[in-house]
């Protein structure tokens, strides 16, 4: 396991301060590696969060796939990141069926365990894009006393999400959707989360502005669908953040985060 200001192959960036890397095996002959930043505090609950596109946690410019998830350690939260399980070499791509299999159950419930043997507070299950895909098939079978609650943001509306049974969820769930992104529609996502009629509380919080110099893929397998600031919250990062723990907390949280 690696210790404070860990590395990852491919990461371009300077070391992740405070992060300490974690090698987690999960089926015969395959590990999953989990990235995990804490707090300076007594942590208040781990966030386990699957990035989009592929799934791996650095993407092919070099840089890491942290997104909002920088800010939950000063919040008081641990951040685990999940990568790509080691027999995926080709990532998670989106639509694969692998997000909504029994392997991918398989591993996040070891994780899980990995997990609460260090920390005893909430898990929250947090995905984004196509993370979010994960997130919502995971949140449909599992039935786990020590998952708080389920956050998906930029959901990818359409396509295998869509799929999911979301009906089922009888997690508190949140949705964060920026208003302009134009790789994941607002509208689709919008649609996705009054599917979940079983979950005991349901908030949407609609993004507007943010940093429009700062670009992400769309996809990182199909440069053809572009690049886009509002897909990665840009500029926004940590008042998403904010909504996102304080939801958690049980406090109420605005509906709108605007410029």
């Amino acid at each position: 396991m690696a210790g404070c200001g860990a590395t990852l192959p491919g990461l371009k960036t300077a070391r992740l301060r405070g992060g300490e890397l974690g090698v987690v095996g999960t089926r015969p002959g395959v590990t999953v590696r989990v990235l995990m930043i804490t707090p300076n505090t007594v942590p208040k609950g781990t966030f386990l969060y699957f990035p989009g596109g592929d799934g791996s946690l650095v993407n092919t410019e070099g840089r890491g796939k942290w997104l909002y998830t920088r800010v939950f350690p000063e919040r008081g939260f641990i951040t685990a990141m999940v990568d790509v399980p080691s027999d995926r070499s080709y990532g998670m791509i989106v639509g694969d069926r692998f997000r909504r299999g029994k392997e991918h159950l398989e591993d996040v419930m070891k994780i899980i365990d990995f997990v609460t043997q260090k920390w005893h507070q909430p898990i929250f299950l947090i995905g984004h894009s196509a993370g979010a895909t994960s997130v919502g098939y995971l949140a449909t079978v599992l039935k786990d006393h020590r998952i708080g609650g389920v956050i998906l943001t930029g959901v990818v509306g359409e396509g295998s999400f869509a799929s999911v049974p979301l009906h089922n969820i009888t997690y508190p769930a949140l949705f964060v959707h920026h208003k302009e992104d134009p790789c994941v529609s607002f509208e689709a996502a919008l649609r996705q989360h009054w599917r979940l009629i079983n979950s005991p509380r349901v908030n949407f919080v609609e993004v507007l502005g943010g940093d429009r110099s700062r670009e992400i893929n769309c996809s990182p397998i199909d440069p053809s669908r572009g690049k886009s600031w509002a897909h990665g919250f840009s500029g926004k990062e940590r008042e998403v953040a904010i909504a996102i723990t304080d939801w958690v907390a049980g406090k109420s949280v605005q509906d709108r985060i605007g410029p």
